[in-house]
C-alpha cells in the first residue's frame, strides 16, 4: 500500500514539474521590434487661390493592443504646414517608427493618424488607421494630403 502511495506521489510530482516548465515556456513569448514607415505627400498642387493659407496638421499615434487593453507607445504631432508646401508622392516626407519589446503572440499595434485641415479658422478632421498584426515585423502608412 505504501509503495503504491509513494509511486503515485512521485508520478504526480513529476507531472506537476513538467506542467510548470511547459506552461512557463508557453507563457514566455519572445519579444520583437516592429517598425512602421510613415509617408506623407500631397495628391494635388494646391496652388489655386481657394487653398491659400490652408494648413494641415498631422497627428500620428501608435497603440499597443493586448486583449482589450490599449496603451499609447508613440505619439507625434507634426507642425502645421500649408498644403502647397507638402512634398509630392515622388519625394514624400518620411518618418520611421520603431516599437521595441512587442510580444508578437499576444500583442498587435494600431497606428492611427488624424489630419486637421484649417482654412481661416474652419476646421476639418480626417482620420484613419492601420494594424500591424501578429507575425508582421513592419507596416506602411501612406498619408495623402
Amino acid at each position: 500500500m505504501t509503495t503504491k502511495l509513494i509511486i503515485t506521489a512521485t508520478a504526480l510530482s513529476f507531472l506537476s514539474i513538467i506542467g510548470f516548465f511547459t506552461s512557463k515556456n508557453i507563457m514566455e513569448a519572445k519579444t520583437v521590434s516592429k517598425s512602421i514607415n510613415v509617408e506623407v505627400y500631397k495628391t494635388s498642387s494646391y496652388v489655386a487661390p481657394v487653398y491659400k493659407n490652408t494648413t494641415a496638421t498631422l497627428e500620428v499615434t501608435v497603440l499597443r493592443v493586448k486583449h482589450n487593453k490599449r496603451d499609447t507607445v508613440w505619439q507625434h504631432t507634426f507642425q502645421p504646414t500649408e498644403l502647397k508646401d507638402f512634398p509630392t508622392s515622388g519625394n514624400p516626407m518620411m518618418q520611421q517608427i520603431s516599437i521595441p519589446n512587442v510580444n508578437d503572440k499576444r500583442e498587435t499595434l494600431e497606428v492611427y493618424y488624424k489630419v486637421i485641415y484649417n482654412t481661416q479658422g474652419n476646421i476639418l478632421n480626417s482620420w484613419n488607421y492601420t494594424t500591424i498584426g501578429r507575425g508582421q515585423q513592419s507596416g506602411n502608412l501612406n498619408i495623402q494630403i
